[in-house]
């Protein structure tokens, strides 16, 4: 069965890369394609006949293994590849976003899980339900990163939000799954000491080993030691080592792929030009492929527990607890009100979403945190969809109405 799940993952691909320009006219992006296809898969499969979260029980070792690697070399291709040099305008953006806009985000959408998913949710999964969907991510979209037309500093800005997001948010969602671990009795005696110290492991080797990784980059491109398709593969490599290193140690191996491309970005000027080119295709693989596993597990688990209050929550975190903390966070900016609203729209919930609900189903089980599974699935689905429609024609009207407002 296996195999034939890869056969079809693949041709999916396929056909969505042949006719991919076609489909980016109609609006249909590879994450919806992914999911669709996913979905399909699980037709024949039987997995949307199962009882609610069986396909994902099933099947979860498979998943969990997946998720980590993706998430750790995410993680570390998002902060290695980063240019902290950008223009000040996309670093001023990016900062509100992240320094302000992210911290509010989740402490209201924390407080609208507390009183609109489901009665009695607790506060801790409350607050691991607004970490898990407050994170955002740029695959879906793309069209905004392209568009030449859309400001610098704006497309840069919510590029670098994107990227940087969820590693910010990685510590304290770790915290937050140790003390709901030790509340429910699950490894309670030192737990939260223990994540503390494997978060703190985990950024000593993954800074250690970064900044060893940049010096040695450097000194390999300027002797011209690496031979192309290596420098393109350093990345994801590194990734993987960091990862396993930490874990090894007893560290927190996502926490040590994001310091470690950090490092890894700082200590060499060479990194970003080496990686970044495999990097985009590598980040489109797995983007594709963990919509491909939503699609075909996530789904059939969580669809028939979803109910009324999750599909409220879910529209109001989209629409408009984003859009506020943004508007917030951007008062006093130069951005007219067009692009503030365009910025706080983008702000789509995707492969961080998925992979961190998998790693709480991993440290937490499934039983009790039903509502938490079926709610994160909803938004990043609601998300999927909206945004991958609205991508293209709302990128569009704004470059449209910023070329009007350009003064001739």
């Amino acid at each position: 069965m296996l195999e034939w799940i890869a056969i079809l993952f693949v041709a999916s691909g396929l056909v969505y890369g042949l006719w991919s320009r076609r489909m980016q006219k109609f609006n249909i992006s590879s994450p919806m394609m992914m999911v669709l296809a996913g979905g399909i898969v699980a037709i024949p499969l039987g997995l949307w006949a199962q009882p609610p979260l069986e396909p994902l029980k099933d099947n979860f070792h498979f998943a969990r293994v997946f998720s980590e690697l993706t998430l750790a070399i995410i993680l570390f291709l998002d902060a290695a590849i980063l240019d902290y040099r950008k223009e000040r305008p996309a670093l001023r953006l990016a900062t509100r976003l992240l320094m302000v806009g992210l911290p509010l985000t989740v402490v209201v959408t924390w407080v609208a899980a507390y009183y609109g998913i489901a009665p009695g949710i607790g506060i801790v999964p409350a607050l691991l339900i607004a970490l898990m969907v407050s994170p955002t991510d740029a695959a879906l979209s793309r069209p905004v990163l392209e568009n030449r037309l859309i400001s610098s500093p704006v497309r840069q800005g919510i590029n670098i939000e994107s990227g940087l997001n969820d590693g910010l948010v990685l510590p304290v969602f770790t915290t937050a799954l140790a003390i709901e671990a030790a509340l429910t009795g699950q490894n309670a005696n030192g737990w939260i000491s223990e994540a503390i110290l494997e978060i703190a492991i985990g950024a000593g080797v993954g800074v250690a080993c970064g900044a060893i990784l940049g010096m040695l980059v450097n000194h390999a491109v300027a002797r011209n030691l690496m031979i192309d398709r290596f420098e393109r593969l350093f990345g994801v490599l590194s990734a993987l080592l960091i990862f396993l290193l930490a874990e090894k140690a007893g560290g927190n191996g996502f926490v040590a792929a994001f310091a470690g491309g950090l490092a890894l970005n700082i200590a060499s000027s060479k990194v970003a030009d080496v990686i970044e080119s495999f990097g985009e295709a590598e980040a489109e693989l797995l983007t594709m492929l963990t919509f491909f596993v939503f699609g075909l597990l996530i789904l059939p688990s969580v669809y028939e527990l979803w109910t009324g209050e999750m599909l409220l929550f879910s529209v109001v975190s989209l629409l408009i607890l984003r859009p506020a903390c943004v508007w917030i966070c951007m008062l006093g900016s130069p951005y007219n009100l067009a692009e503030k609203l365009f910025i706080g729209w983008f702000g789509p919930r995707g492969i961080a979403s998925i992979i961190y609900l998998l790693i709480m189903v991993t440290m937490l089980g499934i039983s009790g945190y039903e509502a938490l599974v079926a709610c994160v699935a909803l938004i990043v689905t609601i998300s999927v969809i909206t945004h991958g429609i609205s991508a293209t024609p709302l990128t569009t009207a704004l470059a449209n109405y910023s070329k009007k407002k350009r003064p001739a």
